[in-house]
């Protein structure tokens, strides 16, 4: 054990100590976590810095309020009611992008998303109302399968009436709109003829669960998965308006919702017949792989026991059918985002995906190994970062041929979507199933 002191790193003035008495006044650790539990997280940390290299905010800052053991000495020192949620600290714990790179190299296997979570949920009503309230919106936008409804029906009305050029002359005025139509995605036009089961004998049943942003943004990649799927001779069922998995919520400060929203989203598989549960976006597959920690109940532990990824759980069943694919003789760039590491999954998973494909060219991006900055809402809540993250992979992918941008994660398409279309560059950013499956020569009868 090592007892950590935000003093030790840390010299600003901006955080502010906590009198006692008003501490004694404030209701801010009446949180689901429980003081002795978190010290005893953080007390794990023995402050060696090996996780500093791999941390992309301290990178760009070079700051350790803004590294792994700089956000643990504040946490801790949060729940020793030492320091108070200045401004300050509030920022500190917001710009970390929960990309988990430091528990995957911390030699004391520190539990950092305990402790970051039990942070924010100490911080979470200390931003400025303008900003709760946006959140707020955010998170009931995605959270709530109805809002979801409503929200895609609105953009489709969007798109029709071509309403994203007024925005835009309005952001001369209003410069966050900009940034809010820039992560609009254009309808994907492509469609996939989803095979019939008709005359097959499906081995297995697995549910096929989409992502709440993916739901709304990203109307492909659900039917290639479907299509794929029943190409290797599985019967799928769509369950693309369950409730959320929790993750944005767990991840910003609001763990109560995040914990009912976990209650809900196990509850609508209660008593079904599924083999398998196959989630598209490697952020849900992060938070439905914590399930048995964050929900201590045997359907949450069920679940997350039959879960994988599409990408793994694909590669993982090529042997039972053979399948055809078209030549795509073009540059397809892929990127392994943060949550795919975080699931465990092999890290070439991508690659064997899609070198199904003839004549492919798949090239791995130089600067993959660092987060690309989107991180849950900090591609809106964090801007100055997320871009400057990403800057270094939107250059690589601009100045080569490349064709496609693949990655199995919604919010780091909708980044790099936004960012290339500033661009004016011509380059596909899609789910790498829905690469797959625009390729798949698809046989009733093979």
């Amino acid at each position: 054990m090592h007892k950590i002191s935000y003093r030790q790193f840390i010299h600003e003035p901006s955080l502010t100590p906590l009198r006692p008495s008003s501490f004694r006044n404030s209701t801010m650790l009446a949180t689901r976590f429980e003081n002795e539990d978190i010290i005893a997280a953080t007390d794990k940390c023995v402050m060696c810095g090996l996780c500093l290299p791999h941390c992309p905010t301290y990178s760009v800052t070079r700051n350790e309020a803004e590294s792994p053991r700089g956000r643990i000495a504040l946490v801790r020192a949060l729940h020793e009611e030492k320091l108070s949620p200045s401004p300050a600290l509030v920022d500190h714990l917001d710009q970390c992008l929960a990309c988990m790179n430091c528990m995957a190299v911390c030699p004391a296997k520190v539990d950092y998303a305990k402790i970051l979570d039990a942070g924010r949920d100490i911080t979470g009503q200390q931003h400025t109302l303008r900003y709760r309230i946006a959140r707020s919106l955010l998170l009931a936008t995605l959270g709530k399968t109805g809002i979801r409804k409503f929200m895609k029906s609105m953009l489709r009305i969007y798109h029709a009436l071509r309403i994203d050029r007024l925005v835009k002359k309005a952001a001369v005025r209003f410069p966050h709109l900009l940034r809010v139509a820039t992560l609009i995605p254009r309808p994907n036009k492509v469609r996939f003829t989803v095979p019939s089961a008709a005359g097959r004998v499906p081995k297995e049943r697995v549910a096929l669960i989409e992502s709440c942003a993916g739901d709304i943004f990203s109307d492909a990649a659900l039917p290639a998965a479907e299509t794929v799927l029943r190409a290797l001779q599985f019967e799928t069922v769509r369950f693309p308006q369950t409730h959320c998995c929790g993750a944005l919520h767990q991840h910003n400060g609001d763990p109560r919702t995040a914990r009912k929203l976990i209650q809900k989203f196990c509850d609508t598989f209660k008593g079904q017949d599924i083999d398998a549960l196959i989630s598209l976006a490697t952020g849900c597959a992060s938070q439905i792989d914590r399930y048995p920690e964050l929900l201590n109940s045997p359907l949450s532990a069920e679940l997350a026991s039959r879960h994988k990824d599409i990408c793994s759980f694909t590669v993982e069943h090529f042997e039972r059918q053979a399948l055809n694919f078209r030549p795509l003789p073009k540059k397809v760039f892929v990127h392994t985002p943060c949550t795919q590491r975080q699931i465990g999954s092999d890290a070439q998973v991508v690659e064997k995906l899609l070198h199904a494909i003839p004549g492919i060219r798949l090239e791995k991006l130089q600067d993959n190994p660092a987060c690309c900055g989107a991180g849950g809402l900090n591609v809106l809540f964090q801007t100055e970062h997320a871009d400057r993250l990403g800057q270094n992979i939107i250059t690589e992918v601009v100045h080569s041929d490349a064709a496609y941008l693949v990655t199995p994660n919604i919010g780091c398409a909708l980044h790099f979507q936004a960012q290339l279309s500033k661009m004016n560059a011509a380059v596909v950013v899609c789910h790498p199933i829905q690469l797959l499956a625009g390729q798949l020569i698809y046989s009733e009868h093979a």
